[in-house]
This record gives C-alpha cells, structure tokens and sequence, in this order.
C-alpha cells in the first residue's frame, strides 16, 4: 500500500521515485502513534492517510520525487513534520532518511522545541515539574496584578527541580520569566509588569497537554497558535492575513484617519459568489467618501461637513470634492458604468432581476 500517490495532477512515467525512511525517537511530550498523509497540494488541499508509526519504530514509504507529506499525532493532530521528497544530494542513493520531531520538530516554534527538549527526560521528573510549571503561569494569568506571583524565589525548594530538567529553564524564558538578584542578592524569577502574557498563554496550553500526556489522559486538541508549522498551515496564514485586509476599511480620511468603508467588494472575496446579473447580493450599507482630485486624498463624511461650513484646517477651501457613493455589490465598480444586459428573454417564465 502506498507506493503511488494518487489522485494528484498527471504524472509523467519516468518520474524518479525516492524511499522515504521515517524514524520516530520515544519523548514523553509526543503521543504514541502518529500518521503519514500525503498532501495533495493540486488544488483540493487535502490529506490523506498511508501509514501508522508507534514511537520507536520506523516506516519506509516509496513517494514520487516533490510530493509533500505531513506527519501528525493520531489523536489530537498536533503537527510533528512536513517533509518533501528529495533524493539525498551529491548521488548518496535513493533513501531519504527523515527524523520525526528531531530538535523538537517545529523548528520556526521555540515553545515546541523546549517542550520537545523536556520531553526526552525521564517520565518519573516530569510528573514533579510539571505541576509545578502549570502553577507558576497559572497562577500570573488568573491574577496578573498579584506581586507575590511575579517574583519567585530560586531557593525555594519546589523550584530547584526545574532546572534539573532540559528545557524547563528556556520554557520559563519564553513564557516572559527572567532570572534577576533582589537587593538582598538572592535568585529570584521574575515575570515584569506589563510582559505581554499570550507567550504565557501558550505556554501553558502546551503544559496541559504534557501533563496530559506522561499521566495517561487524552491529549488537548491542536493549538492553532503555537503549532501548525507547515505549507498548509503557511497557506491558511496566508489566507487569515486576506481575511484581515478584507476586515480593514477600504479609503482612510486624510484628517481624522478614520475608516471609511466605502468600497465593499472584498468582503466578497472567497465567498464563491458569481458577478454580473446572477449575484446581486446586496452586502451592507457602507459609507459615502469625498475625494479631493488634485490631492489624491479622502474625507469622511464629519471632516467633509467641517469643511463645507468653511474650517480651513480640514482642507483647502477651493478645490473641489468629488461625492464617491458607496459600492455595496459584487458587480459594482468605481463608476459602475453601465448597467447588465439582460439575459435573452424566452418563452419559459424567468426568475431572478428579469423574471
């Protein structure tokens, strides 16, 4: 099973194959099995499953050269690699060795990568700090304003194992921790007013789902923010930045900056709505603008009424305001033009704007 991918666009019959051979380390922050899914990257953007891998074990998987695969826990779909078919450089035969999760998998995702690190420590020392891991951040995101929280000392005895096991320290640091000496000279961790606490967020996301983890519960599922790093998750990136330019309004005002929603057709975008006569989707209100020709600038409509009542501050009194109404369908343009030809009109009954 698994020798050819199927499904993608034609392939030509000489296309070099490469045996792919996974290796999946034992770590204590992974679950057990993971899957192999090739992605078909030709349009439909899917995964489909191969194989399983316990952790331990290997798999070999013939691929066509180029193709993608993606490995991922079997049972909260944590991303743990995206891999491309390669034949080895410089001629060294037609295996492509792939460790899974190797330096923490993820590489772009330090979080992951000390979780990764604390995970390859025995089972026995993770049980002690995790805990307490999840009570120091726990406790700063339940009462950020709490002094007590942010200043722990080092001594403290429930604090020296932490820094007996990899990765905890460099854990801490992301999390918005730092290693200070108070006026008295001792050792204190210290999270500082006004740190930014979605580091510590995340990180204590991915402490839960350790911690579920080495005691035998089912794992969190996937944590979009700290985790999936791959070219699918690149690709919904890439599609999430659309979706806020698209939430961004279309014109600025000159003066007060304030948006101005005038132009509404991107709010269409993706929406898989038709242009032309099929689609008359009417989207919302939107807003009028006033644009100035010989300066290339927009007012909205408080700054265009200040400055028809004379205040020189918001614009140069003579020159002229073109009134721009908002566009609000999907067919509309900058001049709207035109107006749609009608559809030929037949015997039958039509429905729709000629029905």
């Amino acid at each position: 099973r698994g020798l050819y991918c199927v499904g993608s666009a034609a392939m030509a019959a000489d296309d070099l194959l490469v045996t792919m051979r996974f290796v999946f380390p034992r770590n204590q922050a992974l679950e057990q099995r993971a899957q192999l899914l090739w992605c078909d990257d030709s349009g439909a953007r899917r995964e489909q499953f191969y194989a399983d891998i316990a952790q331990g074990g290997e798999l070999e998987q013939l691929s066509h050269q180029g193709h993608r695969w993606v490995l991922r826990e079997a049972a909260s779909r944590e991303l743990l690699l995206s891999v491309t078919a390669r034949l080895p450089a410089g001629g060294g035969g037609s295996v492509q060795y792939i460790v899974i999760a190797a330096d923490g998998g993820a590489v772009t995702d330090p979080l992951r990568a000390a979780l990764w690190r604390m995970g390859t420590s025995p089972r026995e020392h993770l049980t002690v700090v995790c805990p307490t891991l999840l009570k120091l951040v726990n406790n700063i995101l339940s009462k950020p304003q709490e002094p007590k929280y942010r200043s722990i000392r080092m001594a403290n005895p429930s604090i020296g194992p932490l820094f007996r096991v990899d990765g905890c320290a460099e854990l801490l640091r992301l999390a918005g921790f730092k290693e200070c000496t108070d006026s008295e000279g001792e050792k204190r961790l210290v999270c500082e007013e006004g740190t930014c606490l979605s580091s510590m967020e995340d990180a204590a996301v991915q402490l839960k789902r350790l911690h579920a983890l080495i005691i035998g519960l089912p794992p969190p599922p996937e944590t979009l923010r700290s985790m999936q790093q791959s070219a699918t998750a690149a690709a919904s990136s890439v599609d999430a930045a659309s979706a806020d330019a698209t939430a961004q309004p279309s014109h600025r005002c000159h003066k007060c900056k304030a948006g101005i929603d005038n132009d509404l057709r991107r709010q269409m975008a993706g929406s898989g709505e038709v242009g032309g006569w099929r689609s008359h989707g009417y989207i919302g209100p939107g807003e009028y603008r006033f644009h100035c020709d010989e300066c290339n600038v927009d007012l909205c409509s408080k700054c265009y009424d200040k400055w028809k009542n004379g205040d020189r501050g918001i614009h140069h009194l003579q020159h002229n305001l073109a009134i721009v109404a908002p566009i609000t369908t999907p067919w509309g343009n900058s001049n709207y033009g035109p107006g749609p030809a009608p559809p030929p009109v037949t015997s039958r009954n039509r429905r729709g704007p000629w029905g």
